[in-house]
């Protein structure tokens, strides 16, 4: 049984090499390098995860479970209700545009911006253009 471990081993080996040496005889400079970056990252990264489930592992074992103690009753369901309070009744005004003051601003023919950073310049804007319909 020992020996036919080794021997299939031993074929696996075999087996991987002259793959490895068939491909890399076949393939570009540029595969080669991806395929060689590929092959040192996942190396790289071996040990890494390695360590990191050691370490859950190990804080796992470590952590003592205390005894289980009864879960606390739950807490009492309150629902407060109030008391439906009575809106305030608006009084019926004729016709609420007449009493709309137009804001101050709107009294403005033109605006006046200034840029900050820039040059003490005020800058106006034109005046909007006329829509003008050409009769038919």
């Amino acid at each position: 049984m020992k020996k036919v471990r080794y021997a299939l081993l031993l074929f696996g080996l075999a087996f991987s090499v002259t793959l490895a040496v068939i491909v890399g005889q076949r393939l570009s400079s540029e595969a080669m390098a991806v395929v060689v970056g590929v092959v040192a990252g996942v190396a790289a990264s071996i040990p890494t995860s390695l360590i990191v489930v050691w370490f859950a592992t190990r804080s796992l074992s470590t952590t003592r479970h205390a005894p289980e103690q009864p879960a606390p009753p739950p807490e009492p369901r309150v629902v407060v209700m109030a008391q439906p309070a009575q809106m305030p009744t608006m009084p019926m005004y004729p016709n609420p545009a007449a009493y709309v003051q137009p804001a101050p601003y709107m009294a403005l023919n033109s605006r006046q911006f200034t840029v900050i950073g820039g040059a003490d310049v005020a800058i106006t804007e034109p005046e909007p253009i006329q829509e003008v319909v050409w009769p038919r």
